[in-house]
C-alpha cells in the first residue's frame, strides 16, 4: 500500500472521528435558543399570581412576565412548555423539552440534578388561621397549637426546626414553640381542613403567602397572622452543565434587579416588592 494511500486513509479516519465526536455536534442551550429564536420555558399553569393558563390558552402572571422579559433581552420570543411537571423539572435531564424553568427553590439536593442560574424573588411564608379565630393574633400565639403543613416542605422544617438546605436563605427567627404538627400530602387537603372551621381539625396553617392570599381573594374564610415567617429564594434554573446559558441569565436577572424591572413586575402582581427581602 502506497504512502499516499495510507495518508488518505488516515485523513479519512481523522475526519470520521471528528464528525462522530459529541463535541463537534454539541451546541450549547444558549446557542440553540438563539438559533431557533425561541426560549422554551417550563412554568406552572395553575399557580396564580405567579403563572397560570387561561381558558383561551394564554399564559399570564409574574413568572410569565419575567420569562417574556428574559426572552426579549436575549433577542428571542418565548413559548411555554406543556404539560408542566415540577417533579420533571427538578429531576433534571430535560431532554431538550424546555430551556429554563421558573420558581424553583435552590436547595443542595436539587443542585445535584439542575443548575441554579439566578435568584429573582423571595417568596414569603405566613401563618394563617380561619377567619373565626380570635385567639391567634401573632405567630407566637400559635405555640402549642395544631398547625397544618404540606409534608416535606420548608414550612414543615420551620416547625420541626430541621436545618434548611436552601442556598441564600435570608435569616429568620423561630416564633412558634412546640407546635403539634399536622401533615398533609398536598395543598388541597391542607386548605380543605382549615376551611372546616376554627379548631375543627387544625388551628392554623403555614404556606406561601401568595397562595394564602389567592385563597382569600377567591373567597376563602382565612386570615393571615402578623408578618411573614420566612423569605424563601426562588431561582431561574437550567439543565446541569449549561454554564453559558446560566451566565447569560444571571447577567439579565442582575440587570433586572438594578433597573427596577423586577420591582415593577412584583408590584404589578403581588402589590409588594418580592425582588428583595
Amino acid at each position: 500500500m502506497s504512502h499516499n494511500t495510507l495518508a488518505a486513509i488516515a485523513a479519512l479516519l481523522l475526519s470520521f472521528l471528528i464528525m462522530a465526536s459529541p463535541a463537534a455536534d454539541a451546541q450549547s442551550a444558549l446557542d440553540q435558543i438563539k438559533s431557533r429564536g425561541v426560549l422554551v420555558v417550563a412554568t406552572d399553569r395553575d399557580r396564580p399570581p405567579n403563572s397560570w393558563r387561561s381558558e383561551d390558552g394564554k399564559f399570564d402572571g409574574f413568572d410569565v412576565d419575567v420569562s417574556r422579559e428574559i426572552a426579549r433581552r436575549l433577542g428571542v420570543t418565548v413559548e411555554f412548555y406543556m404539560p408542566y411537571s415540577f417533579d420533571a423539572v427538578v429531576a433534571g435531564n430535560w431532554g431538550g423539552k424546555w430551556d429554563i424553568a421558573t420558581s424553583v427553590t435552590p436547595t443542595i439536593q436539587r443542585s445535584e440534578k439542575i443548575q441554579f442560574a439566578a435568584v429573582y424573588y423571595y417568596g414569603p411564608s405566613s401563618l394563617a388561621v380561619h377567619r373565626e379565630n380570635t385567639a391567634i393574633q401573632e405567630p407566637s400565639e400559635a405555640s402549642g397549637k395544631r398547625i397544618g403543613v404540606v409534608e416535606g416542605t420548608e414550612y414543615e422544617k420551620y416547625l420541626t426546626r430541621e436545618p434548611f438546605d436552601v442556598f441564600d436563605m435570608p435569616p429568620f427567627t423561630y416564633k412558634i414553640q412546640q407546635p403539634h404538627i399536622v401533615k398533609f400530602t398536598d395543598e388541597d387537603a391542607l386548605y380543605a381542613s382549615l376551611a372546616k372551621g376554627d379548631g375543627a381539625e387544625i388551628d392554623a396553617i403555614i404556606d406561601a403567602t401568595d397562595v394564602v392570599m389567592q385563597k382569600i381573594n377567591d373567597g376563602a374564610a382565612f386570615r393571615i397572622v402578623g408578618q411573614p415567617l420566612t423569605y424563601t429564594p426562588s431561582s431561574i434554573v437550567v439543565n446541569r452543565g449549561e454554564d453559558a446559558l446560566a451566565a447569560a441569565l444571571k447577567d439579565i436577572i442582575d440587570a433586572m434587579h438594578k433597573d427596577g424591572t423586577l420591582t415593577r413586575l412584583s408590584m404589578k402582581w403581588f402589590e409588594y416588592d418580592l425582588s428583595q427581602y
